[in-house]
């Protein structure tokens, strides 16, 4: 899912926070005194290993910080060291990031934001080898019509896994911690991802078949699966076969290289 949960606080700034990170330091009255960061990290969980971090469509993407006072609005001009102990990622001063190797444990890098005597919590990023494709786990699915004339997957959630390139002839490796996005087709008509009215991709919130998020977006496990249910709201009560098609794209994330998708197609069964 997207980036970023961390969260800390100290009550005299806890209106100004948001989901980010947080450093904080004895409050002062000083409305020019940094006395919080607010460390935006990077949107993506993942850094392509022998290239900088970059965005969805392989611009360089630096990671920032905001310095706070003690109101909790931002400080206009606040500089800031960005760093990270893990000698896999170079970090340079204005915050662009650039990752040298891949760590031999597979766990994430760390970078840290900091100005005077704060430091952030870490961002944390993989180092992955680039995506370069997605295989759906199945080709076909089936969900039943509930008597309430909805139709849905139920808990079983639909999986597509990605894989990048390693070294030339070697096989392909999954990536962990790339963005996976999801869009409906039914009926030849691409269902806008935000519209909920007919048919909509989701996650379960608990046992329950009803308890269900909405959400189009994913980030591949450290297996390099992403997955998502699909929930239709209604059919016809004439008819007892129709079919929804679930597409997973994913972005190399380089200028130039066109998205990849593959597709599951869903019978709807009454």
């Amino acid at each position: 899912m997207m980036r970023r949960g961390l969260l800390t606080l100290i009550p005299a700034i806890a209106g100004a926070a948001g989901a980010t990170t947080l450093a904080c330091t004895d409050v002062s009255t000083d409305p020019n005194a940094v006395v919080a960061v607010r460390f935006e990290g990077s949107a993506y969980p993942s850094i392509v290993v022998s290239d900088s971090l970059r965005d969805s469509l392989g611009a360089r993407q630096p990671v920032f910080a905001t310095g706070l006072n003690y109101k909790g609005e931002a400080i206009a001009g606040a500089e800031f060291v960005f760093s990270s102990p893990d000698t896999n990622l170079r970090v340079l001063n204005n915050g662009m990031v650039f990752a040298r190797s891949r760590k031999t444990d597979g766990s994430p890098a760390r970078v840290f934001a900091t100005t005077g005597a704060l430091q952030s919590q870490p961002d944390s990023l993989l180092i992955v080898p680039r995506a370069d494709s997605i295989t759906a786990a199945q080709d076909v699915d089936s969900a039943g019509v509930l008597p309430t004339g909805n139709a849905t997957t139920g808990l079983t959630l639909v999986p597509f896994s990605v894989f990048g390139d390693t070294l030339p002839g070697a096989p392909k490796a999954a990536v962990p911690g790339w963005l996976v996005s999801f869009q409906l087709r039914y009926h030849g008509v691409l269902l806008p991802p935000t519209d909920t009215s007919k048919a909509f991709t989701f996650v379960s919130l608990g046992t329950s078949d009803t308890l269900r998020k909405a959400t189009y977006v994913d980030s591949t496990d450290a297996s390099g699966k992403a997955e998502r249910g699909v929930f239709v709201q209604s059919i016809p009560a004439a008819v007892t076969r129709d079919t929804i098609y679930l597409i997973a794209t994913i972005r190399a994330r380089k200028a130039g290289v066109a998205p990849k998708s593959d597709t599951t197609m869903i019978l709807i069964l009454r």
